[in-house]
């Protein structure tokens, strides 16, 4: 009787705590914002502080280009048609990068959303390495060597942008960049008890 009866004790404690914890589910949050220091206090205070930096930082660089490529130029006259060409070995450097300012970022009770602009070129630039002429007509009419090389770095730039929207990798750096920056920030205040979610304002408008 006794080992029945102690049993049948052991049993009944074993469900008495697994209801317990069925009955608690619902108020995980709630017990874990009890155990754990103020977070919503703590989110508050700290998203101040993120607001601030963004506010005053300006642009964040997440990547640099580094490509040579060849460009070839005809000119052309009525009659005549082709009566020259150049072709231009360049080289096309550039730096990649957010716009912090344009960063929309929100509070919620254990996390802060930050929605990251488009990547935009900070600056860029572009050399000729190699020129080779052969022009039949008048030079008068060909486009200068400084001319081609403008429309070139447009062309580049355009196309950077173009595949950057669709770049997985591109994002995967922007996220990480502006990840540990706002760790940066934020080292000197210790242990973080709520999460970042990093989205792009593209996927936004694509939704």
């Amino acid at each position: 009787m006794k080992k029945t009866g102690k049993w049948f004790l052991s049993v009944l404690s074993r469900v008495f705590v697994i209801l317990l914890v069925i009955a608690l589910l619902p108020f995980a949050k709630d017990l874990r914002r009890l155990l754990l220091p103020d977070v919503t206090g703590e989110i508050r205070t700290q998203s101040r502080i993120i607001e601030q930096k963004l506010e005053s930082s300006q642009r964040l660089e997440v990547t640099t280009i580094d490509e040579e490529g060849v460009l070839r130029a005809e000119t052309s006259v009525i009659i005549f048609g082709t009566v020259g060409t150049t072709t231009i070995r360049y080289r096309y450097t550039a730096s990649a990068g957010i716009d912090l300012s344009r960063v929309v970022m929100t509070a919620d009770s254990d996390r802060i959303i930050f929605i990251l602009p488009g990547i935009e070129i900070l600056n860029d630039g572009i050399e000729a390495l190699e020129i080779n002429k052969n022009n039949l007509f008048s030079k008068a009419i060909e486009k200068s060597i400084e001319t081609l090389l403008s429309e070139q770095r447009i062309k580049c730039r355009e196309q950077y942008l173009n595949d950057a929207r669709h770049s997985r990798k591109t994002r995967e750096d922007a996220e990480k960049a502006f990840s540990e920056t706002i760790c940066r920030w934020l080292e000197s205040f210790g242990e973080r008890h709520y999460e970042f979610e990093i989205l792009f304002s593209d996927d936004q408008t694509a939704g």
